[in-house]
């Protein structure tokens, strides 16, 4: 067998996430299998263990690659803005899913929860990749306190806390398909209220 390159490998661990992605918005982590993934991928199936050893190391690798790419992009976003306040707005705005990708990742990433619920590795590595957004929060909070953007009497774990319940009931109202009119009134009556509470 002829040796591939790195960015060949590369290529074809991305299509198979691509597949899972596809596979698990559409049918779901439970109902979905190796061998569906293995068609919407186009590629054989022992390229597929190749990669990957089950169902659910595809999963975890699916929610990590598109969380750190999330993450990226926000990060980027974010540095761009100087006040903590903006920095809210933006992360309001921007990261509730209205495009195509970013649906099935929703769905995906909420079903993840589910999932987590009865497998406890599995829940760590969530609770892992929510404590840094959570981190990430509470900074912004901070840094809206020494700014004299955001009250002082506030508690930034709380505030978090506030932000991420709002955060994740509008991800579960577009999880259940209410057209873009609705979740937009949605966002911003969650902006409304957590800037209501911070200032």
């Amino acid at each position: 067998m002829p040796k591939i390159s790195e960015e060949a490998k590369e290529e074809r661990k991305a299509k198979i996430l691509d597949a899972a992605l596809e596979c698990f918005s559409t049918k779901g982590y439970y109902a979905s299998t190796v061998d569906d993934i293995v068609n919407y991928s186009k590629l054989s199936k022992g390229s597929v263990y190749n990669y990957f050893k089950s169902k659910e190391e595809i999963f975890l690798s699916l929610l990590q690659q598109r969380s750190e790419e999330n993450l990226k992009e926000l990060t980027a976003g974010l540095a761009r803005i100087t006040s903590p306040i903006e920095k809210l707005r933006y992360w309001i705005r921007t990261d509730i899913p209205y495009n195509a990708n970013k649906k099935k990742f929703m769905h995906v990433h909420i079903e993840s929860w589910l999932y987590a619920a009865d497998v406890p590795h599995v829940k760590e590595v969530l609770r892992e990749s929510f404590d840094t957004l959570f981190q990430f929060t509470q900074d912004i909070i901070v840094q809206g306190q020494e700014a004299g953007e955001i009250k002082q009497d506030i508690d930034p774990n709380a505030a978090a806390a506030m932000f991420w319940s709002l955060h994740d009931g509008i991800w579960l109202h577009a999880s259940i398909g209410y057209d873009e009119e609705k979740i937009e009134k949605r966002i911003a009556e969650m902006e409304k209220a957590l800037l209501a509470y911070l200032t």
